[in-house]
């Protein structure tokens, strides 16, 4: 009697977990496509080396995917979600940008050094779903500044305070100015060493100015660092006989950032960087960090592009 009891109980109970642990084994779904925006953006996908024409919010999952962490906090990947719909947006030529200067047709690229980066999301699994809720949850929103989309550039880690746009390029530009960015102790980029060889240095100076001049034997007495950004870059250096920009030298040498100091040790010269990227706009660790301090993705947005409004793509066509 216990016996057939106990078959009992236990056919009852597999009854009741066998649809949990169906749904437990089944994979993330990944909806075909999602709901249309009205908005179509062509995408040149250097993996696939072709033109692809996306959804603008399906293209704006990928571009949130490759650009931040899953991990991130929501209202982080919310900013992201904005400054990327805005800036794809701002490059396409229906919207009076120029599109994609390297490859023809496209309004912008996957390459995340010229445009942004993409990853295809119906190969994002499990973590799909957190960043389809953060670009629908904003679905249709951009940055604008007196009634225009902004350039919503953004980077990794800006170092503890970002950038005024003409300390990097020419233009000033009013709504990316230097501001404190408090919160991005966490960034695994916040602080970098590079050693490069001497004969190496000297060699790629000489390939930016082959009118330098550079004692070897006094290397330390031959560099000087003259001017430094609000943000804290270099915007000029002097080597030898001659004078760069904190940026000539980071893309040369492949540094972190143009916020450096540097000491020669031996036959080699150190570099010691703080941040990644350009650090103008956004920092993407500091919005994630006043995410995790309680700030929500519009008071983000706000901090890191100063005057700007979050208004909906059909307010001011």
């Amino acid at each position: 009697m216990k016996r057939i009891v106990a078959f009992y109980i236990l056919s009852v109970f597999s009854l009741f977990m066998l649809p949990v642990l169906i749904i437990s084994c089944q994979k993330t779904k990944i909806p075909e496509k999602i709901e249309s925006s009205g908005y179509m953006v062509t995408v040149y996908d250097c993996n696939l080396d072709s033109l692809v024409k996306l959804d603008l919010e399906e293209y704006v999952i990928g571009v949130v995917a490759a650009e931040m962490p899953v991990d991130f906090h929501p209202e982080a990947l919310k900013a992201q979600a904005l400054a990327a719909r805005t800036y794809t947006l701002v490059r396409m030529k229906e919207f009076g940008g120029k599109g994609c200067s390297i490859h023809e047709g496209a309004d912008i690229c996957t390459d995340s050094t010229h445009c942004q980066a993409y990853k295809d999301p119906k190969k994002l699994g499990k973590g799909y779903k957190k960043f389809a809720d953060a670009v629908l949850s904003t679905k249709g929103e951009v940055i604008i500044y007196e009634k225009q989309l902004i350039d919503a550039v953004f980077h990794s880690t800006s170092g503890g305070k970002t950038e005024n746009s003409e300390d990097v390029w020419s233009n000033k530009i009013p709504y990316l100015r230097s501001v404190i960015s408090e919160y991005e102790e966490n960034s695994p980029k916040l602080i970098n060493k590079e050693s490069i060889k001497l004969d190496d240095f000297i060699a790629g100076i000489e390939s930016l100015d082959r009118d330098v001049i550079i004692n070897k034997k006094n290397i330390s007495n031959e560099i000087e660092i003259l001017e430094r950004s609000e943000g804290g870059k270099v915007t000029k250096i002097k080597i030898g006989n001659k004078i760069f920009t904190g940026k000539e030298i980071r893309e040369k040498f492949g540094l972190n950032s143009a916020n450096f100091t540097y000491n020669v040790k031996g036959k080699e010269i150190c570099f010691n960087t703080i941040g990644y990227g350009h650090g103008i706009g956004m920092s993407q660790y500091g919005a994630n960090g006043m995410a995790r301090n309680g700030y929500d993705y519009r008071s983000i947005i706000r901090h890191y592009y100063l005057g700007v409004e979050v208004a909906s793509i059909e307010s001011f066509l």
